[in-house]
């Protein structure tokens, strides 16, 4: 049998009825995508950025690295721009065990101001030889390091770092610690034995010339390795000491903020780095905190290429509580000012 083919033709006019109702629904259905688009993006750029917060303590870093060329077989000092001193000897530096001829480069950071703490996240805080954590008392942090056209260098002959003047009214004789070797580490501080004596190293003190014919006080240490170094206390608060909680809001957690705790008058602070997700409250586990002790707590995190914060003041209770609230947008540049105008 045939089969016979159909061939029906159908016009429609542009101006119908059926023409327009069909438009409509086309142009209704693309505007609700790019809405659910555009909505879920606005979502997606309001939610705290825990990688961005990260990815920007570790620019701070690198863009507080100072750069400068010595000859290697003739050693010297370089000075930092707050006037921290490294002094390195003739043919100290070296590869793989023999000592390195030419220029080298020489990095240097230095850390004395409670916002540069935050915001390179390096705080005072350090592991004691028990595993319990402490807050300690700092007269300058460190990164110093060492590289011949890219490649790594290590110290054969230990190199001495100064830092700059200290406040004869806050002139303790200070311990050395480490904290790891690399630019990118984020170590608790732990002391240190440079000399392999099984003795924490201790800061030597010295004075020397000063503007207008002063003389300042520093300390002076040697490093038998490259990475950072701090010069540190331990607090060892007298009375009675207490467990710290602080809660965040909502939203926000160990992954995508940092909160610090700052000791008034006192120059350091330490990083609250424990989160507990069932309490959902960040905390210390060694109830470390003096009752009685005045503070600030200080929140950071990021939205959308934007700083929050929050800076709260307290005076510490037993089984303390903070309650972050209020917070706010900010320029780094700002807020380094607030943090280092803290008392």
């Amino acid at each position: 049998m045939k089969t016979q083919k159909l061939n029906t033709k159908i016009t429609i006019s542009n101006n119908s009825r059926f023409v327009q109702l069909f438009t409509a629904i086309i142009l209704l259905s693309f505007l609700s995508l790019t809405s659910c688009k555009s909505d879920k993006n606005d979502e997606s750029n309001n939610e705290p950025d825990g990688i961005a917060l990260n990815e920007r303590f570790a620019n701070n870093r690198r863009t507080a690295v100072q750069t400068f060329q010595i000859d290697a077989a003739t050693g010297g000092t370089i000075t930092g721009e707050q006037g921290t001193k490294v002094i390195i000897p003739a043919n100290a530096i070296g590869l793989n065990g023999a000592a390195v001829s030419g220029n080298i480069d020489v990095e240097l950071i230095e850390v004395y101001d409670k916002a540069s703490m935050v915001l390179q996240n390096m705080s005072t805080k350090g592991r004691k030889p028990n595993d319990d954590e402490e807050a300690l008392k700092s007269a300058g942090e460190f990164f110093v390091n060492a590289k011949q056209n890219g490649q790594q260098l290590e110290v054969l002959t230990n190199i001495t770092v100064q830092s700059r003047g200290l406040d004869p009214q806050n002139s303790e004789l200070m311990n050395i610690f480490r904290a790891g070797d690399n630019l990118e580490d984020t170590d608790l501080w732990q002391e240190a034995d440079e000399n392999q004596d099984g003795i924490n190293d201790v800061a030597q003190r010295g004075e020397g010339p000063g503007p207008n014919g002063t003389f300042v006080l520093y300390s002076v240490f040697d490093m038998s390795s490259f990475g950072w170094t701090n010069l540190d206390i331990w607090y060892n608060f007298p009375g009675q000491l207490t467990d710290l909680f602080v809660d965040v809001p909502n939203g926000y957690n160990g992954d995508n903020c940092a909160v610090y705790l700052s000791y008034d008058d006192e120059p350091g602070l330490a990083r609250m780095d424990i989160y507990d997700t069932q309490l959902e409250m960040f905390t210390e586990h060694f109830g470390r905190i003096p009752v009685g002790k005045e503070v600030h707590f200080i929140f950071i995190s990021e939205v959308g290429g934007q700083i929050y914060y929050a800076i709260q003041a307290a005076t510490i209770q037993q089984d303390h509580t903070e309650e972050i609230t209020n917070l706010q947008p900010i320029s780094q540049a700002d807020l380094t000012t607030l943090i280092n105008n803290l008392p």
